[in-house]
């Protein structure tokens, strides 16, 4: 994949989300609108009613096993046309890190890179347990996407992305973060002697708290059941839907590179990039 324009020379920060007050003041009403409802049975006794399901689909598992059947679940409802699949979604092995800084397991060990671009790295572990997944575009080479990269194809990663999310903090217990590691492809900027270009591979890093609210209602109050093929990007990118995956999703964006680590074994780092 070829990935949209990005800024050059933005610091990176820590591993946030910027969400504004008006989103989560319209999550609040719809989290009261379906908080549970006590009613009187007929022996004069109450009995409680939860709210409707928070999707129609759950895994049947938990585990590694569960973020398993969350990925091929979700894979297929990503397309480039009703006829082809856009991508295949594959669970990595995660490291996963102890609040004393020890890691158990094996995989990759993920960390987050606080300095500014161009300055020597500072990392900093990402704490608890993490769900990492990989996404492979179909129909080109070295997973990237076939056909002509845009804003808006980035943003469809994205949703698919933030969905994944949602799916695992929700059914598989434990998880604190999700870290989705997008097809690779390249920055642009545009200069005087035209337009060049880095090699980059981004990854969109989620936090549980940050999540909470989306987790609290029903999947489809957030979400559509269906996402938008490519001929479809450009009218749903106009949508309210695209709108709300840009805002959650755009302080999620790092560009990812898998380094050797002194003591054996591979390190994931996570360097924040500017909204796409």
């Amino acid at each position: 994949m070829t990935t949209e324009r990005t800024a050059e020379g933005t610091h990176p920060h820590a591993l946030r989300f910027r969400v504004t007050i008006s989103v989560l003041v319209g999550i609040a009403s719809a989290a009261l609108a379906i908080a549970v409802i006590v009613l009187a049975d007929h022996a004069g006794t109450s009995a409680a009613v939860s709210g409707p399901a928070w999707s129609a689909w759950a895994p049947n598992s938990s585990g590694s096993e569960g973020v398993s059947e969350i990925a091929a679940h979700l894979a297929p409802y990503y397309r480039a046309s009703a006829a082809q699949q856009l991508d295949v979604i594959t669970p990595v092995a995660v490291a996963q890190t102890t609040a004393a800084g020890t890691t158990t397991g094996s995989g990759l060990t993920i960390a987050v890179n606080s300095s500014p671009a161009g300055k020597a790295q500072s990392l900093g572990l990402l704490n608890g347990e993490t769900v990492a997944y990989n996404i492979c575009g179909l129909g080109a080479k070295s997973c990237e996407l076939a056909g002509t990269a845009s804003t808006d194809r980035l943003l469809l990663l994205r949703r698919e992305a933030l969905e994944l999310a949602l799916y695992t903090l929700k059914y598989i217990p434990h998880s604190q973060n999700v870290v989705v590691v997008l097809p690779p492809g390249r920055t642009v900027s545009s200069g005087g002697s035209g337009t060049t270009g880095r090699p980059v591979t981004v990854a969109v890093a989620f936090v549980r708290k940050e999540l909470a609210p989306w987790l609290a209602v029903p999947l489809t109050r957030t979400l559509a059941q269906y996402p938008p093929e490519l001929p479809q990007l450009t009218m749903w990118s106009r949508t309210a839907e695209a709108g709300f995956v840009d805002q959650v999703t755009a302080g999620a964006l790092f560009s990812s590179q898998v380094e050797a680590q002194q003591v054996g074994g591979k390190l994931l780092v996570l360097s924040q990039l500017p909204p796409q």
